[in-house]
Parts: C-alpha cells; sequence; structure tokens
C-alpha cells in the first residue's frame, strides 16, 4: 500500500508541476497582461569591413585620385567587370612604388576592403614581366637513350 501511495504522489506531483512552472515563468508586458515567450534583445553591430581579393588588367590609372581601375573575371557572375579601388596611405604596394608606377595592361592582384560601400585598396601586387635578354639561352638537344642488345 505503501509504494502505491507513494508512486500516486509522485505522478501528481509532476502534473501539478507541468502546470505550475509554466505559470511562475510568465512575464508581464506593459499593458498587464502575459506573455508566454520574450524575444532576445539583439544588437547591432555596426557593419564589418569586407575584404576581397581580385585578379585582373589595369584598365586606367588616375594619378590625381590615386585609384586604379581593374578589369576583372567575376565567377560567380560568369563575366567580366571592371572596379575603381583607391588607395590610401595605409596601402601597401609590392613591384611599384606609387600609383603613379602601375600603368594601363599591367596585371595586378588587389586585395581591398569595402567600408561604407568604398572600395579601398589594402594591398596591390603588379605583375612586373621578366625582361627577355638580348641573348637567348641554347636549348638543350634531348639526351639519347642507350641502345639495348
Amino acid at each position: 500500500m505503501k509504494r502505491c501511495n507513494l508512486i500516486w504522489i509522485v505522478v501528481v506531483s509532476l502534473i501539478i508541476g507541468l502546470f505550475v512552472i509554466p505559470a511562475f515563468s510568465q512575464e508581464k508586458n506593459a499593458a498587464g497582461g502575459t506573455t508566454q515567450e520574450t524575444t532576445p534583445v539583439v544588437k547591432e553591430e555596426a557593419p564589418q569591413a569586407k575584404e576581397l581579393a581580385i585578379y585582373g588588367e589595369v584598365q586606367d590609372v588616375k594619378a590625381a585620385s590615386s585609384s586604379i581601375s581593374v578589369q576583372y573575371y567575376d565567377y560567380d557572375s560568369d563575366e567580366e567587370k571592371t572596379v575603381d579601388i583607391p588607395t590610401d596611405k595605409n596601402t601597401k604596394l609590392e613591384n611599384a612604388t606609387g600609383v603613379s608606377d602601375i600603368k594601363k595592361g599591367d596585371w595586378v592582384d588587389v586585395t581591398y576592403e569595402v567600408i561604407g560601400g568604398k572600395n579601398i585598396a589594402k594591398f596591390i601586387m603588379v605583375e612586373k614581366e621578366e625582361e627577355a635578354s638580348g641573348a637567348r639561352a641554347p636549348e638543350s638537344a634531348p639526351a639519347e637513350l642507350p641502345e639495348e642488345e
């Protein structure tokens, strides 16, 4: 008999708990009513700078505004695109001392950030072709294989 009463008490306690706990967890809203759920407060963060990288051919150099215009192939849209990329004092250059050293037709690898809808170059690497020397290296003749006996 004791065991039956104990089981009955546990079952009744669980059922009451299922109804009582949600009643105590309700919150009062401004109108005085209760709400079942509360939505977490999400703080909006300032938009983060988005860093992008492209490889393409220089179409125009604007030394006055220290910017270059680069045509590149966009794999996402499957088309050629052109983007203007200004530089600032923090832009690192490789194989060029300044924007004035970059010429139309040069190939560049550019890493830039989009901050507030504006492109700002972080790093520009200009590809320099190796200058062909006047004397070409002689082509070596293919090695002859020994004859089999």
